[in-house]
């Protein structure tokens, strides 16, 4: 069943600061977790949280981060990010979570879809120097891997955090948007 957009509007609206927005990076197409990006919707400060595989990215800090989540917000979280988060680290996600996919509500909306093209029309900035460049979180992982260069995973981590937060904005214009 089709739920109407009104009941993902209320339900947002209700959720939106109890909600993490979530984005996930790959090792390369279809591989392990490289990165998750977790920001918690709220004004003021934004605290942007970063789990990397190697580091910090393990089943007891995920679990802690999604521990009082009632909402997720992501995009095309519901066919890629929430089943991998849930296949390799089972349990953290709690059952039956709501989650808000801008994706799936954007083209329900007939809008285009794609993030980049919704950011420029919503006018939701990034930081040009890793804008739209293609694959570039496989890319900058591999890089790192190779090199233990830290400046590949610095700009893994900025592009992945640029994905996260930009999902507040863009949930909020997405709702603004449905009557």
């Amino acid at each position: 069943m089709v739920l109407p957009l009104s009941h993902w509007k209320k339900l947002y609206k209700e959720l939106k600061f109890q909600a993490l927005c979530i984005d996930v990076e790959a090792t390369r197409w279809n591989g392990p977790i490289s990165v998750i990006g977790v920001y918690r919707p709220k004004e003021g400060e934004i605290k942007y949280h970063s789990f990397v595989k190697g580091v910090n990215l393990t089943t007891e800090n995920l679990k802690q981060i999604f521990a009082d989540c009632k909402l997720l917000i992501t995009f095309n979280g519901i066919n890629y990010d929430v089943p991998e988060i849930k296949k390799q680290f089972p349990g953290v996600i709690p059952e039956k979570i709501p989650v808000v996919d801008l994706y799936l509500l954007a083209r329900r909306m007939e809008l285009d879809a794609g993030l980049k093209t919704l950011e420029q029309n919503f006018q939701i900035f990034r930081v040009e120097e890793v804008d739209n460049k293609r694959r570039i979180s496989t890319k900058m992982w591999k890089k790192y891997e190779e090199t233990g260069n830290k400046k590949f995973l610095d700009t893994l981590i900025e592009y992945n955090r640029q994905d996260t937060i930009n999902l507040y904005p863009l949930a909020e214009r997405i709702m603004e948007m449905i009557e």
